[in-house]
């Protein structure tokens, strides 16, 4: 059930995650998507909603809608990270 030592010097090398010490934190390789959602506010409200009874999202992952300047529209944005 369990290994037994071996004798010689084969001792395991340690695992240590890639870090990005410019960043100062661990690097991960990931895809990353960010799905921007461009309109008036109930546009955007319902289309969350949508995606939320899909299972594709969580309403905590949107950004809350943000007016752009432009009369009456807003802009609300959600990135999805997967490791790879």
């Amino acid at each position: 059930m369990f290994l037994e030592p071996t004798s010689g010097d084969e001792s395991p090398v340690p695992f240590t995650l890639p870090y990005d010490f410019a960043q100062g934190r661990p690097t991960y390789r990931q895809e990353t998507l960010r799905h921007i959602l461009l309109g008036d506010y109930g546009a955007i409200t319902d289309a969350i909603s949508q995606l939320v009874a899909l299972g594709y999202s969580d309403r905590v992952a949107w950004s809350d809608p943000i007016p752009t300047g432009r009369s009456g529209e807003y802009v609300a944005v959600m990135t999805r990270r997967r490791g790879m």
